[in-house]
């Protein structure tokens, strides 16, 4: 069996298509969406809130309680992804 020098290139073509395709390179899982928490903060400048990724509150909160500043709320912020 002979093949014709276009089906060498079309086989070439194929071969290099499927090696450098995206979908190889990048891998199918979703990655795990972070919450987003509202940390309710009470001190002399008044109440505020401030929004921060789930992970960071506890760090954030231990940071805060060392000055005169108060932690009144900690809820689910609406600007969160599955507020939506």
């Amino acid at each position: 069996m002979t093949i014709s020098p276009a089906q060498v290139a079309a086989n070439r073509t194929a071969r290099l298509v499927r090696e450098n395709s995206p979908v190889l390179r990048y891998s199918t899982t979703t990655p795990k969406r972070e919450h987003q928490m509202a940390v309710e903060l009470d001190d002399v400048y008044g109440r505020r809130w401030t929004h921060m990724p789930e992970s960071q509150v506890d760090e954030f909160c231990a940071i805060m309680l060392v000055g005169d500043t108060a932690l009144s709320d900690i809820d689910h912020s609406a600007k969160c992804w599955c507020q939506k």
